[in-house]
């Protein structure tokens, strides 16, 4: 889906980047995306976009700002700056939708770093995103500093590229939301470098510099065509290590998904919504288990799971988005010579309690399609919200209404 190639040099990078950087920077600097003082084109768009849906918006509404605002709420962001980390589309909803109901009403500043590698330089779309990034700029509380980067996210994995630099630089974040419209577990592991695997991995490395908690959001369709064999057999097996290990795993497993044991896993792999269940359960797990062992080690949390379907006769939803709030700790390490003796104990993290939660998070997944078919007002509310979102990125939104009643 994505690419790696740069799009175009920034115009308005900040002063402070360019008035005596090296010659390396002015290298890195070509990865950015940007310029200034577009004039908005007529007529105004009208081609509008899977997830200009409105079931999108209830995940940003319900899921991501929802999930944002408690965490500011419970420690204010490092000098009053919520530092973000995400894959924005070309029209910056989300940054857009943040600084509405995030920064203005707890008068916080936003900088963000992007990565998006849709807008080449030759792109249709190249103008109209510029656009956009000079609106969200402009906006009052958007961090100067804020950048976006010509590249697939991927390039992270990567010690030498420009996507690593910029968030060595920028991080850590109280927000890394990785929004995709793929699947996560697509690419057969081990092949190369820049796969997700190696990509998150590196970036939970970066915010293990962090004391205060932060949030990862996760988007990833789930149909088997969307994760590759290998990697689910490596997450299966994650699983059933959970299955022998952790009774209280075990036997809520049995209960709400009639797994409990290697052969009924297998069972339920035959089936999209048993696949789904198993890859979004082993995949924090996943995640779970390198914190752990970070050290000092931190721990996770599933908030919440949001799904909906993207392929109609799907017996599942196929694309979920998981809210996980991550908590540093400040256990010490083991001292195996005996010189430290106060507190001198092992990891006292509980990985079964940890994988406990999780699954009973993904049983009680949210369905989004169905909660705005039952409830004509609330899909009304996000239609409304979505609209106003599409206005100001210059959507002839006089075709909104329709097109949503009439596309899935």
């Amino acid at each position: 889906m994505m690419t790696s190639k740069p799009v175009i040099k920034n115009e308005s990078i900040p002063a402070e980047n360019n008035d005596s950087e090296s010659s390396t920077e002015e290298s890195l600097a070509e990865g950015i995306i940007g310029v200034k003082n577009y004039i908005p084109e007529s007529p105004k768009k009208k081609n509008f976009l899977p997830w200009h849906r409105p079931r999108k918006q209830y995940v940003r509404e319900v899921q991501w700002c929802q999930e944002i605002l408690k965490m500011v709420d419970e420690v204010l962001p490092e000098n009053n700056i919520l530092k973000y980390l995400g894959l924005p589309g070309d029209d910056l909803l989300d940054l857009r939708y943040f600084h509405e109901q995030i920064c203005e009403p707890k008068n916080i500043q936003l900088k963000y770093l992007g990565f998006n590698n849709s807008v080449s330089a030759s792109s249709k779309n190249k103008t109209e995103f510029n656009i956009s990034l000079d609106e969200v700029n402009k906006l009052r509380l958007i961090d100067p500093n804020s950048i976006v980067i010509g590249d697939d996210f991927t390039q992270i994995a990567i010690d030498d590229s420009i996507a690593w630099d910029r968030s060595k630089k920028m991080g850590p974040f109280d927000v890394i939301n990785i929004d995709l419209c793929d699947g996560f577990g697509k690419v057969e592991p081990d092949k190369f470098i820049e796969t997700h695997y190696n990509t998150l991995r590196k970036l939970l490395t970066l915010q293990a510099r962090r004391s205060n908690p932060w949030l990862l959001f996760l988007t990833t369709r789930t149909g088997s065509s969307h994760i590759h064999s290998t990697v689910f057999d490596k997450l299966c097996d994650l699983y059933c290590a959970n299955l022998n290990e952790c009774d209280g795993f075990r036997n809520s497993s049995s209960t709400k998904f009639s797994i409990y044991d290697k052969a009924t896993l297998n069972s339920a792999s035959e089936t999209g919504k048993g696949i789904s269940d198993i890859f979004i359960i082993a995949l924090c797990k996943w995640v779970a288990r390198i914190l752990v062992q970070q050290n000092p080690p931190s721990t996770l949390e599933a908030k919440n799971v949001i799904g909906y379907k993207v392929y109609p006769k799907a017996d599942h939803q196929d694309l979920v988005s998981i809210a996980i709030k991550i908590t540093p700790t400040f256990l010490p390490g083991t001292d195996n010579v005996g010189l430290a003796t106060v507190e001198n104990h092992p990891n006292s993290v509980d990985e079964c309690a940890i994988a406990l939660q999780v699954l009973e998070s993904v049983y009680e997944q949210i369905d989004a399609d169905k909660i705005l078919d039952d409830d004509s007002e609330l899909k009304a509310q996000m239609v409304s919200v979505t609209s106003e979102l599409l206005e100001a990125a210059r959507y002839d939104i006089s075709y909104y209404a329709d097109w949503v009643n009439t596309s899935r």
